[in-house]
């Protein structure tokens, strides 16, 4: 590509990293360090982490240097993609001091920020600055969920009236991964209502059941126990058939409806299930495919600071009714 982008991540844990550490080939790609390597609308130029044994396995990994703080980090390179891969708390003090050094964009682990208010200082801070802010919700560019998307925008399911999302580690963490989602599939929350408050996740992150009505759906929340094993699944019914997105996306199929063989004047659904591939062990190449676009043609962003922080309004309206 003759448009190649420098790039930097701020944050070398497990989303920052750790995820593509023993990754030989690029099968895997689901790390923004791993996206930046691979995709070849970007250099990666450096990171940065506190910690000395996570710069040094970055050093080793990816063949670029790391940095203790910020600081050196822009004394050493000037980046001009920056991600932002720290726990989410601190999303808004790092975004502050990037976008001080004007990059073109940012790449921001979701949910955006730790509270409404922090997230609409980054959305503001973005437009002063003209930086485009993208929101790391995954999902949104996986190409999976976008033939999904075109199946229900065409109406192959016909209208999606109820649906169920099984969750676990967090409304704050995970669910809001399924909650922006949805968003992207059916339209814009209208209203919900609490069925059960639940416990909270290291006790920090609710884990309510909640039935939330997204568009013309209503759909039902439930938190799993995540001690017994991870949840990450979505059923989805419509007037023409039911869609499932199960084990966090890696399996997306749906059935139609077929006149009843035997009972005449009966519709149920087809036996056969219809697959939709997937590519979501390569999920930040997408994204970093969607940024690329968007800064060498100007296409739209999928997950921007505005879509993200209507996500989060909702999940915060949730979470003080609790």
């Amino acid at each position: 590509m003759s448009n190649r982008f420098a790039a930097a991540v701020i944050g070398l844990g497990k989303i920052g990293q750790e995820f593509d550490y023993d990754d030989q080939d690029g099968s895997q790609i689901m790390t923004h360090a791993g996206g930046f390597l691979h995709h070849p609308g970007f250099d990666l130029v450096g990171g940065v982490d506190a910690d000395e044994k996570q710069r040094r396995c970055f050093v080793e990994k990816f063949k670029c240097p790391a940095f203790a703080t910020i600081d050196d980090l822009y004394d050493h390179v000037q980046p001009s993609v920056v991600s932002i891969a720290v726990p989410t708390k601190h999303h808004y003090d790092v975004f502050q001091r990037v976008v001080f050094d004007r990059p073109l964009a940012v790449l921001c682990e979701k949910p955006i920020a730790g509270s409404v208010t922090d997230a609409e200082k980054m959305v503001d801070l973005a437009q002063h600055s003209r930086c485009s802010l993208l929101v790391n919700f995954i999902r949104r560019f996986e190409p999976g969920v976008l033939t999904l998307k075109q199946a229900i925008d065409d109406g192959s399911i016909g209208d999606i009236y109820k649906g169920t999302v099984w969750y676990t580690k967090g409304f704050l963490n995970n669910g809001s991964h399924f909650l922006d989602l949805l968003r992207f599939l059916l339209g814009d929350v209208v209203c919900f209502r609490i069925l059960n408050k639940g416990g909270k996740f290291q006790n920090d992150d609710p884990e309510p059941d909640v039935c939330i009505r997204i568009g013309k759906a209503d759909i039902v929340f439930l938190a799993g126990r995540h001690d017994c094993f991870s949840m990450a699944d979505i059923e989805l019914v419509g007037t023409g058939g039911v869609v499932r997105y199960s084990d966090g996306g890696r399996v997306i199929d749906y059935q139609k409806v077929e006149l009843d063989p035997v009972y005449k004047g009966y519709f149920n659904l087809t036996r056969n299930k219809f697959s939709i591939p997937t590519d979501i062990y390569r999920y930040q190449w997408h994204v970093l495919e969607g940024l690329y676009s968007h800064l060498t043609a100007g296409t739209p962003l999928a997950s921007d600071g505005q879509s993200a922080l209507a996500s989060l309004v909702t999940i915060e309206e949730i979470c003080n009714q609790l």
